[in-house]
């Protein structure tokens, strides 16, 4: 009878230890967030307080780094990542430049990212993809730095970063590292061409060919890396519309002409970092600003430079921007001014003026506080997102009425607005919260409705745009949207 009750005992302790389900043994990236924050004396615990029926609490932009917003993990926590991974994929690849801020704040926020479960590996691959294909190199680097310094899952985007940077070599030397033997035939080939293994790399080369491991393209692309420049200028090549960065470092290695529609703006960084024309420079960087890509630092860097460019409408940028440098060292108020003027009509035509607004806000402040109060200084605030500096109302053109509305909170002065405009301005004078985004607030998938509102931002449809700001409100992220939408206010 003892032993009955002793084994009974037994089994009663085994089955109360034991979990229920396999899931139950793994705590939720949320639970060991929680942990983590409970142990650490100077981190509070977010309270659910924060969440509302309709609207979340707001960040301000104040709080955080110039043109860095930090979303809290707990925007991504109650949301099944399969379902992060697929709205991150869903991200346009060249978006609206209004929108890029706050899509690289998604992409690097703490989300999910330990790769050796493969869930949250999938979301962090999604992630580290987007980036790539956006241009943000530098935040990519972060990424794996932080995530997969071993480059377990990383070795091919380490492998195309270094290749962009221009750094070859790197590149080539990471393939012999233990566990990195990731190299598809054409890297393989590549790096034996680099390391002056050309003999090696077309026995490697006519080898794949003969056991049919290569495709057509593939050929062709590798038969220009293994021939002469002048054997190039005589070859016929049909370029993918999914041309991979290897692919176009040899066709430019080589000289190939390829048609602008083929070329993602993001690879335009490979260019820039081969060449030392301060004209070419200039022209990829314009670029690459209006998507960006690059900052405005880096940027008009390249006006300052002293040397001699031909193309007509750069001459002329380029001249402003010394002659604004200039105007500003001499502290000649009347001269700067009229630089600023000359200038920013310079830099709207190219879609640049948020750009140039950004880089000479501490300019034009300090204007502003000496009494200058123009359109142009207006403008320039607005872009610069010094809402707060703005002491009057100025009337110009309906777009320009509109965005200092928005900013102001006040819009009783608005007549004869453009269907665009209204619909813009609406949003803020009268913001009809969306229940379904209420729904997701709920159930503290705050950030779906984030990803949510970039997609309907890319969309040209007025209802669509109205909603996506709508979305950015509820969530809180009101100074982001009112940024947004006086972007596109003043860009339109």
């Amino acid at each position: 009878m003892i032993r009955i009750k002793f084994l009974c005992l037994l089994l009663f302790l085994i089955i109360s230890v034991v979990p229920l389900s396999a899931e139950d043994t793994e705590q939720s990236w949320l639970n060991k967030k929680i942990l983590k924050l409970e142990n650490s004396s100077d981190i509070k615990t977010p309270s659910s307080n924060l969440i509302t029926n309709s609207i979340v609490s707001s960040i301000n932009l104040s709080d955080f780094a110039e043109e860095i917003l930090t979303l809290p993990y707990y925007y991504w926590s109650w949301s099944k990542i399969e379902d992060l991974t697929l709205k991150v994929d869903s991200i346009y690849f060249e978006p609206k430049a209004q929108l890029r801020e706050l899509i690289v704040s998604v992409l690097t926020s703490e989300m999910p990212a330990n790769i050796e479960i493969l869930k949250e590996a999938n979301l962090y691959i999604a992630r580290l993809n987007k980036l790539l294909e956006l241009g943000q190199y530098k935040e990519a680097q972060t990424f794996i730095n932080i995530y997969d310094p071993n480059l377990t899952l990383s070795y091919q985007q380490q492998f195309e970063l270094n290749l962009l940077k221009g750094n070859d070599t790197l590149a080539c030397s990471q393939s012999k590292i233990e566990g990195t033997k990731n190299n598809t035939l054409k890297q393989k080939i590549y790096c034996l061409n680099h390391e002056g293994k050309q003999s090696e790399a077309k026995i490697v080369f006519e080898t794949a060919k003969i056991l049919n491991k290569i495709e057509d393209y593939d050929t062709y692309i590798i038969e220009l890396l293994l021939n002469s420049k002048e054997f190039a200028q005589s070859y016929i090549i049909d370029i993918k519309n999914n041309l991979s960065i290897l692919d176009y470092i040899i066709l430019q290695k080589n000289d190939i002409k390829i048609e602008d529609k083929f070329i993602p703006t993001s690879f335009l960084f490979y260019n820039l970092s081969q060449t030392y024309d301060i004209e070419k420079k200039l022209i990829i960087s314009e670029k690459l600003a209006k998507f960006g890509i690059i900052s405005n630092l880096q940027l008009f860097k390249f006006y300052k430079e002293s040397d001699i460019i031909n193309d007509k409408a750069l001459i002329k940028r380029k001249k402003c921007v010394n002659e604004l440098e200039l105007s500003i060292l001499k502290q000649s108020s009347d001269d700067i001014r009229q630089n600023l003027v000359k200038c920013l009509s310079l830099f709207q035509k190219i879609g640049l003026s948020s750009d140039f607004s950004k880089y000479y806000r501490t300019t034009v402040l300090a204007e502003v506080n000496s009494g200058w109060e123009t359109p142009t200084s207006v403008k320039m605030l607005l872009l610069s997102k010094d809402y707060s500096s703005l002491k009057t109302e100025l009337t110009e053109n309906s777009n320009f009425n509109s965005a200092q509305s928005i900013a102001l909170n006040n819009f009783t002065k608005l007549n004869g607005l453009t269907a665009f405009e209204k619909s813009i301005t609406n949003v803020f004078k009268n913001p009809k919260y969306k229940a379904q985004n209420a729904s997701l607030i709920d159930q503290g998938k705050i950030g779906e409705v984030i990803i949510s509102s970039i997609i309907l931002l890319e969309s040209e449809d007025l209802n669509e745009m109205q909603d996506g700001l709508i979305a950015l409100i509820q969530v809180g992220l009101t100074d982001v949207a009112k940024d947004i939408a006086i972007r596109f206010l003043l860009e339109s």
